[in-house]
């Protein structure tokens, strides 16, 4: 891909212009990434989990328009009618994993949701997803730091000072919520490819997310029936910036 890979943009220490993506293409790379993730879950003929989403495995072309590569942890599941794919060996990269998937030994399509939740949070933030030298990545994670910010009532603090503010604060805060939902510790509770997508699109709201972020217990709790309404409900909302790249 002519543009390379997304993280030599978003971690970039270099603030020249064409090294920073503005908000427009940024959101546009989240929106193509979903689409591709979505069409991996529901769209072919068989299911297929990446299992190792991150902003190096995104490709860009010369649009800017995002292509989402390195499928050699991705598993194909055989029945479509199933959500997982049951593993010997953990997969993935620290950082990006769920927290089941060190106990359940399975890549489902939620934790290819709670992946694409850290990739949504840091494409916005600029920041890595984690301190890879720290022992309790999880803890020290970016999605801890994005979630005492939103209980705070600061989540827009987050976005990335090389965009210079230039974007919709309520926008902004929609997409991170999204991508708190997709990273709540209950999988349960994180939202399908299709619900991020029409969320992107602007044809339902972002799933509520409480302003604490909850303790991961396992195992995990059903969700309760009315918890599951944003999935079918919703107020229409305006769509999001026109999805192009820059």
């Amino acid at each position: 891909m002519p543009n390379g890979s997304l993280d030599k943009f978003i971690f970039s220490d270099d603030s020249r212009e064409e090294l920073t993506l503005n908000w427009e293409t940024r959101l546009s790379i989240i929106n193509g990434v979903a689409q591709a993730l979505e069409y991996l879950h529901y769209g072919s003929q068989k299911r297929v989990l990446h299992r190792d989403i991150k902003s190096s495995n995104i490709m860009l072309d010369s649009e800017f328009n995002a292509k989402l590569g390195d499928f050699g942890l991705a598993r194909t599941v055989q029945d479509k009618g199933k959500t997982h794919h049951s593993t010997l060996e953990i997969a993935g990269t620290p950082g990006y994993m769920a927290p089941e998937t060190f106990l359940i030994s399975r890549a489902t399509v939620e934790t290819d949701v709670y992946s694409f939740g850290v990739l949504l949070l840091e494409v916005v933030c600029g920041r890595k997803p984690g301190n890879q030298n720290e022992e309790d990545t999880y803890n020290r994670s970016i999605v801890n730091w994005i979630w005492d910010l939103y209980k705070e009532g600061r989540i827009v603090d987050v976005a990335d000072p090389r965009m210079e503010g230039k974007f919709g604060e309520k926008e902004m805060e929609c997409v991170l919520i999204l991508g708190l939902a997709c990273c709540h510790p209950n999988p349960n509770y994180r939202p399908s490819m299709k619900i991020v997508l029409q969320v992107l699109t602007g044809e339902v709201e972002p799933p509520q997310v409480p302003l604490e972020r909850p303790s991961f217990v396992w195992p995990a709790m059903p969700p309760s029936f009315s918890k599951l309404e944003y999935s079918t409900t919703g107020s229409q909302r305006a769509p999001f910036s026109e999805l192009t790249g820059r």
